[in-house]
């Protein structure tokens, strides 16, 4: 658990960095009001709820007795999310949401975070958690996984396979 730890607190800080970093990014000088701040269907905000299961082989959206094998969220940008999570594992697993670069030659940050609030600690079987946190602007999709030792493993090509999905920003 020590890496793990390690891990959410690193992330944790490179996230406030970002966000630090994105409220002084405004106008480019084009004339938009926001140059930082695109969208490409026209649509954000708005309020989402999110059921979300896991257990010891994977996430999947909606409750534990749904069928559903699907591990991936789509919401939109700039929504306010409430996402509760069950374990029906049989063991501990958490929820980290990684950060996502966002190259651009604007001076915005150079990687987008979800608040550090969508993280939900390990939980036990059997028990549940809710929370509820504003998804960032930048659109695209931000991969999760739980960072349990044991419940995700990275090949040597980057990719990682396990307890893992994305909340696509839409």
């Amino acid at each position: 658990m020590r890496g793990a730890a390690k891990r959410r607190t690193r992330i944790a800080a490179t996230c406030f960095g970002s966000v630090l970093a994105a409220a002084g990014c405004g106008n480019d000088g084009s004339g938009s009001a926001d140059a930082c701040r695109t969208d490409q269907n026209g649509a954000s905000g708005g309020s989402q709820v999110v059921d979300l299961t896991v257990n010891d082989v994977a996430f999947s959206v909606g409750a534990a007795d749904s069928g559903s094998t699907e591990p991936n969220i789509t919401v939109e940008n700039a929504a306010t999310v409430t996402l509760t999570i069950v374990n029906a594992g049989s063991k501990p697993h958490d929820l980290v949401v990684h950060c996502r670069p966002t190259p651009n030659g604007l001076g915005c940050p150079v990687q987008s975070c979800f608040p550090p609030g969508a993280n939900i600690p390990p939980l036990q079987p059997g028990a549940s958690a809710t929370t509820t946190f504003v998804a960032p602007f930048q659109e695209g999709a931000y991969l999760f996984t739980s960072d349990i030792d044991g419940d995700t493993q990275t090949a040597p090509d980057g990719s990682v396979a396990g307890l893992v999905g994305e909340l696509v920003l839409m």
